[in-house]
């Protein structure tokens, strides 16, 4: 009866911001990959990020200038 659905990032001055749903009795983690084809592909960003009612943002502050980066959000144990 949950999901877990990213919204569009959003480029800011201060980096790249992703926001999800959440709820509050929930930890979540961001990784980040710049190539797909790589084993492994993602690399952790974050984790302990408090989930909060409706919605959890997260800024990336150093994305990758050159490239092309795929994140993904995940939901801790």
């Amino acid at each position: 009866a949950s999901v877990l659905r990213l919204q569009p990032p959003m480029l800011q001055p201060s980096g790249v911001t992703l926001t999800w749903l959440s709820v509050t009795n929930r930890t979540y983690l961001v990784q980040r990959a710049t190539n797909l084809s790589q084993s492994p592909a993602f690399s952790l960003l974050q984790t302990n990020i408090p989930g909060l009612p409706d919605t959890t943002s997260f800024t990336d502050t150093n994305p990758p200038a050159s490239s092309t980066a795929f994140y993904r959000i995940g939901v801790q144990p």
